[in-house]
């Protein structure tokens, strides 16, 4: 098939050198890659833009910056919703402004996936000596940010399968589908995976309120469907394997420690309006009546808000000094800085269960005062997660974006999954199932047993990164 190429010319009435300088200001009147966000313009800075799709509003993506010559040219490596490069090469004119050429590439697997995506193709083609493993993710909405270190790290542990031999002298073939932080949309994903021939399983890194209608597509095509991010949702069928933290999990030692440490009594639950904010409220509600805490209110945003106006004005009327925060990925990001800008910071703290290094990033500097409680932060000192950095750094590049703990839980999916067929010798679902129940897997994180985390990180958020603080007993709950 091969890469896709784009090219386009403008015309921007400002010279190279204060093209330069406004890269990165958000300022859209200078088109959409000069009206990105970037705090620098340096190599391996996160660049956050709307991509623009046929004269629509522009898809939010982000990006990396590979290189710059200063006033000559910037290189990015596009992220998400698709990987890609853009090679932007600035002219000064005699009679002033720049002349502006942009070149767009977009990789040829990721031409395949939006072709099928987008109902140009039937199906991606998988050839018959491979062992299709599907991967439903996020790689666009709100949840986009979480996409590309969660599909890095599934190719990074196929690969690593595949150089060991593959599964019964097969390689293993990884086919994504993007749900869009969309259940709807997921659906519709989720039967195009099912629709290759051969479909081994099915790894699922997206919102709980896609799995309620995923997984019973699942189980009516006999898939193996392996959950793997933080979520209420409970595997009530044989075929459904839930591996993340419970609400119950993240948050029965953390809220206790987080208001002794803060001295804090008033609580405010926020987040999405979805099962699993609402599952978290619940079970935060139960603890914080338990240790004798007021709780001044609660309030649900739609995915996908762009101002919090309302919610912060309750917290601040409420006198809220801790807030439970269950926002996912480009929600988070907008709350959090409108928290800040609001000066809500510097009297209340927040706890967010998905708050990882790869959302931290897009905070920058109003990363302060988050904790959290996860399996995996990428700051984690182990001799095992050093290592599977430096494989992941010199797989994708050192300018590479954090490894989140939702894409860390793909990586041990992966290859617990393909220890599990090689142990059974087969690639058949009973016989896979029956071998999860007992594959181990030295991975990255603290837990290596196949089921929930048994020891959990509490973490707080700092403009470089997820700071770990203590290591905290895990599981209570079953799945």
């Amino acid at each position: 098939m091969g890469e896709l190429v784009l090219h386009k010319e403008v015309k921007l009435n400002a010279g190279p050198s204060e093209l330069c300088g406004y890269f990165g200001q958000g300022d859209p009147s200078l088109g959409w890659l000069f009206g990105s966000e970037a705090s620098a313009l340096q190599p391996g800075v996160l660049v956050r833009l709307a991509v623009p799709l046929a004269g629509l509003p522009g898809v939010g993506g982000t990006a990396r910056i590979l290189s710059v010559r200063p006033n000559r040219q910037i290189v990015l490596a596009h992220e998400s919703p698709w990987t890609g490069q853009v090679d932007c090469r600035l002219q000064p004119l005699s009679t002033g402004g720049t002349r502006v050429r942009l070149r767009v590439t977009i990789d040829e697997e990721e031409i395949a996936r939006l072709g099928t995506e987008l109902g140009l193709f039937q199906q991606v083609n998988v050839d018959d000596r491979s062992i299709p493993l599907g991967l439903l993710t996020c790689l666009s909405g709100s949840a986009g940010i979480l996409g590309r270190s969660t599909v890095n790290c599934a190719e990074l542990a196929i690969e690593e399968v595949n150089a060991d031999g593959g599964i019964l002298g097969r390689q293993v073939r990884l086919v994504v589908a993007d749900d869009a932080t969309n259940s709807s949309i997921g659906r519709v994903a989720m039967r195009r995976l099912l629709a290759v021939p051969n479909l081994a399983a099915v790894v699922g890194m997206h919102s709980s309120d896609t799995f309620k209608k995923v997984n019973p597509l699942a189980i009516q095509a006999g898939i193996p469907y392996l959950y793997t991010p933080t979520s209420e949702v409970k595997a009530e069928h044989p075929l459904l394997v839930c591996s993340g933290e419970s609400p119950l999990d993240q948050l029965h030692r953390a809220l206790p420690l987080l208001a002794r440490e803060t001295g804090g009594t008033r609580w405010f639950f926020a987040g999405n309006d979805y099962s699993w904010p609402h599952a978290l409220a619940s079970t935060a509600r139960r603890i914080v009546e338990t240790m004798g805490g007021v709780i001044v209110g609660e309030e649900f945003s739609p995915v996908g808000t762009r101002r919090f106006d309302r919610t912060l004005d309750r917290i601040r009327r409420g006198g809220a000094e801790i807030v439970v925060a269950g926002f996912v990925g480009e929600d988070h990001v907008r709350f959090e800085r409108d928290f800040v800008a609001s000066g809500l910071r510097q009297s209340t703290v927040t706890f967010a269960p998905l708050m990882d290094d790869a959302v931290v990033e897009h905070l920058g500097e109003t990363a302060t005062d988050i904790w959290n409680v996860l399996g995996y932060f990428q700051g984690l000192e182990t001799q095992e997660n050093r290592a599977f950095l430096a494989r992941y750094r010199n797989r994708f590049g050192q300018h590479c974006g954090p490894v989140s703990a939702a894409a860390e839980g793909v990586y041990e999916a992966v290859h617990k999954w393909s220890r599990a067929c090689i142990g059974e010798r087969s690639t058949e679902a009973t016989a896979v199932l029956a071998g999860l129940q007992n594959v181990r897997f030295e991975g990255p994180r603290l837990s290596s047993v196949s089921s929930v985390p048994d020891r959990l990180l509490l973490g707080q958020a700092t403009a470089s990164g997820m700071r770990i603080l203590d290591e905290i007993p895990g599981a209570v709950s079953s799945r």
